[in-house]
């Protein structure tokens, strides 16, 4: 892609927000009740086997996750194109000669990403959040609960940005190897063909196929950080929880509790690392791997691919 259109890139980052995060967010949220940790004494027996509430309430949070994703999704994709475009037009005319293309994507993809996860961040505390919360879970009103908890942030906005730049360490790399990976697999499947003699379902599968292999292989080795970042959100959450039943309560002494809350909000990703290390061990970062791996060959296949194939239809 050596141009773009502002217009449809916005239309087709949107629809393809809309459509990915339909099949994803129940497996997302198994993920991260996977990942919190109070897994074992809530969502499993001491046996071993798997409760019921695991698997309940699936969609909680999905609102706040799609009122972000479409404009994360757009602003990420409108930096990405722009700043490709960029430096495959300073290439063409006679700049950073010799400089492999991978490197242009990394970048891009890297430019997006923080752009992107200045709008994500907020709605993945709210989500994570909801998707944990055992009222949702017994009652199944997922609305009531994202709404409730929605407030409850609102009293201390600037915690909807906590594990932000754990999110950006996860998610930047993540993404460049993603992106890197996409564009070369695709460059690996044109090879040796006239992409103006392939169709645009062709051109689709290429993306879907590609986008997939490349998001499953790249997620493996994020997961610890994913673990992390989620963990981190979770204690905020808990915190926010306190917080409003102290509020409602007048015979706690709110001042000194918020002064902990404030504190506790800013817990360092080391703290959660060596919390988690001394409680589960080398396997506890891994909480979830299998499930995140398939998430993400789903989710890049569906996200990317959508956002082609929209893309191309707009502008045939």
């Amino acid at each position: 892609m050596s141009s773009y259109n502002g217009l449809e890139v916005v239309a087709a980052a949107a629809i393809a927000a809309l459509n990915s995060e339909i099949v994803i967010h129940p497996m997302d949220t198994i993920i991260t009740r996977m990942q919190s940790k109070d897994y074992q004494s809530i969502y499993k027996y001491s046996n071993g086997s798997l409760r019921r509430t695991l698997f309940t309430g699936l969609y909680q949070g999905f609102g706040p996750t799609l009122l972000a994703g479409i404009p994360s999704s757009a602003a990420f994709f409108i930096t990405y194109e722009a700043s490709k475009t960029t430096f495959e037009k300073a290439q063409t005319a006679g700049y950073f000669r010799g400089v492999p293309k991978s490197i242009f994507h990394a970048t891009s993809s890297a430019v997006a990403e923080l752009v992107a996860c200045a709008f994500l961040n907020p709605a993945e505390v709210l989500k994570q959040n909801a998707q944990i919360s055992r009222q949702s879970s017994q009652q199944g009103n997922g609305p009531t609960v994202s709404i409730r908890i929605m407030k409850q942030f609102f009293q201390q906005p600037s915690a909807l940005w906590s594990g932000y730049w754990v999110l950006v360490a996860g998610q930047l790399p993540s993404i460049c190897l993603t992106f890197c990976l996409y564009e070369s697999f695709k460059e690996s499947w044109y090879e040796g063909r006239n992409l103006g003699n392939e169709t645009i379902s062709q051109q689709i599968k290429a993306s879907i196929l590609c986008a997939g292999f490349a998001g499953g292989c790249s997620s493996w080795f994020f997961v610890p950080i994913d673990v992390v970042k989620t963990r981190m959100r979770l204690a905020v959450g808990e915190e926010m929880q306190l917080s409003s039943h102290s509020v409602s309560n007048p015979g706690h002494k709110i001042p000194r509790l918020r002064s902990s809350m404030r504190s506790k909000s800013r817990l360092l990703s080391v703290q959660v690392i060596q919390d988690l290390f001394l409680k589960e061990g080398f396997p506890g970062f891994f909480r979830g791997s299998g499930l995140t791996c398939l998430a993400a060959t789903l989710g890049s296949a569906m996200y990317i691919g959508c956002y082609e194939g929209i893309k191309l239809a707009l502008e045939a």
